[in-house]
């Protein structure tokens, strides 16, 4: 096997943390990386039209080696496969951020419902970025097959199990570190640091009021859409591709918090307890992956205005002689979100299918 590949990524939703990803990915592995791209706009408009896109871009413009094809669950795999035949006899690895399956109780059906289902069947490993999104993701694909009697005479469960792992997405701290080098960092213990994209805005405007109320002076800076969000609150917006100011804001406040239930993985989140800010944080989700034991008792809230309400306020009032003790625990924790070292893992486990799939196709 070469000692170099060539990998085909193919992203229809470059945005977010999965530009972030990309972006690492490329930078820190030894591999050669070619990037295909659409802006993230209109995740449902991607799930039916990306892969007629990405088909004939490549049959018009493309004309390398390609030992690897690499996309995430934006993608309609199998649409793309029957459209470029050539692309299904390469191994295959979607990359689920998220996915689009409905709720294990959820009833209501759309034409989207069985995309990322089918794509997952079509690819040769699916990758989540967390646990916890694996597990989702299993259990409604489950409920969806279950749903469908059509695919229970093929019940794809198993092979959909077999072939599911967790590869944590590297996140590169660098930038971050650089902004910190050399200067003291003037962290305002009542700055608010929020992502709002997927977000209970609802609860955090709760939240943020009821302290406006008990005359907690704060100021909140924000990422995302902010059309919900109170109007006459303290607050200051960052955009989503602005990297260094999100960066700059970081290091600035004092409290992460989030309330973004269920989330399947959290980047700011990651950058937030790698820059010392406290976390004000869902306990189910991701974060319970993200925070180390130390801090989970401290940082969790239950979803309740009550208790989120509780949770922030603590924050702001906690044992300041812990603080570097916390921060240490929460700099081992994100060790496998390292850039190099995450890189290490995705081209280690990329060269094991290539390999694989030459082996497989040598005694055919």
């Amino acid at each position: 096997m070469a000692t170099q590949l060539d990998i085909l990524a193919l992203e229809p939703f470059y945005g977010g943390v999965r530009r972030v990803m990309l972006e690492s990915v490329i930078r820190c592995s030894r591999h050669r990386w070619t990037l295909l791209k659409l802006p993230p706009r209109r995740i449902e408009r991607r799930l039916t039209a990306a892969a007629h896109w990405f088909a004939e871009q490549l049959s018009r413009h493309w004309v390398g080696r390609v030992d690897l094809l690499f996309t995430s669950e934006a993608m309609n795999l199998a649409d793309l496969f029957r459209l470029v035949p050539r692309l299904s006899k390469l191994p295959s690895v979607v990359y689920f951020h998220s996915n689009q399956l409905p709720r294990v109780d959820d009833t209501k059906e759309t034409p989207h419902d069985l995309v990322n289902l089918n794509t997952a069947t079509a690819c040769n490993e699916i990758w989540f970025n967390s646990l916890f999104h694996l597990k989702t993701f299993l259990a409604r694909a489950s409920a969806m097959v279950q749903r469908h009697p059509e695919l229970l005479t093929r019940n794809p469960m198993r092979d959909l199990t077999g072939k599911a792992h967790v590869v944590y997405p590297p996140i590169d701290l660098g930038p971050l570190h650089e902004l910190q080098e050399g200067r003291t960092v003037r962290r305002d213990p009542r700055l608010i640091f929020a992502e709002t994209r997927d977000a209970d805005v609802e609860l955090l405007n709760a939240a943020l009021g009821e302290m406006r109320r008990r005359k907690e002076p704060f100021k909140l800076v924000t990422i995302g859409p902010v059309e919900k969000i109170l109007p006459d609150l303290n607050r200051s917006t960052i955009s989503e591709y602005d990297e260094v100011g999100q960066l700059r804001a970081i290091l600035a406040a004092g409290v992460l918090v989030s309330t973004r239930i269920d989330a399947t993985f959290d980047h700011h989140a990651v950058r937030a307890l790698a820059a010392g800010c406290f976390p004000v944080v869902p306990s189910g989700g991701v974060y319970d992956e993200l925070l180390p034991d130390v801090l989970r008792e401290m940082s969790f809230h239950d979803g309740t205005e009550e208790n989120f309400t509780t949770r922030l306020q603590d924050a702001w009032y906690q044992d300041e002689g812990a603080e570097e003790s916390r921060q240490h625990d929460a700099r081992e924790a994100l060790k496998r979100f390292d850039a190099y070292a995450a890189c290490k893992a995705i081209d280690e486990r990329i060269e094991q299918l290539v390999a694989r799939s030459s082996t497989t196709s040598s005694r055919s």
